[in-house]
């Protein structure tokens, strides 16, 4: 994984309750926002330029949002609330 990548994504905010935005400095385009649970099961999927998701109807607990863009991709760790 590109750490620069890494730090030019960001999400928040962390812990969240309902909407998850992410934005990122170096201006690239998402082209899927995959979220997976800790034992690695995808529970949502976003396949466009997302900027904000709705995990409102998610349970409680820790997950991994993947974004994948033109620039390559990364995971980071949210708690949902």
């Amino acid at each position: 994984m590109d750490s620069h990548l890494a730090s030019s994504f960001s999400v928040y905010p962390n812990p969240v309750k309902d909407v998850l935005s992410i934005s990122n400095s170096i201006n690239a385009e998402i082209n899927a926002v995959i979220v997976t649970d800790i034992n690695g099961r995808t529970v949502k999927q976003f396949n466009s330029n997302v900027s904000q998701i709705n995990i409102s109807d998610l349970n409680a607990g820790v997950y991994f949002v993947n974004i994948n863009s033109n620039e390559g991709s990364t995971t980071k760790k949210i708690v949902k609330q």
